[in-house]
């Protein structure tokens, strides 16, 4: 990812496609039964230079250090 960047182009890590891991196999050409997904990381050239980092939820909120 940090390579891409540096060529100006954007990717991210992302795992909604496993909701559809079977139909996302034959899109993709991978074998399903001996294969598995972990993610895809789709990548692009970005529209413009303006990065700032997402808005974020308080990872107190779901994050726990020795308690729950």
């Amino acid at each position: 990812m940090l390579a891409a960047r540096e060529r100006g182009l954007g990717t991210a890590w992302t795992v909604a496609h496993l909701t559809y891991e079977r139909e996302m196999a034959g899109l993709l050409g991978l074998p399903f039964d001996n294969t598995v997904q972990v993610a895809l990381t789709p990548i692009a050239y970005t529209i413009g230079t303006d990065f700032k980092p997402a808005p974020r939820a308080d990872d107190r909120n779901f994050s726990h250090w020795n308690r729950w």
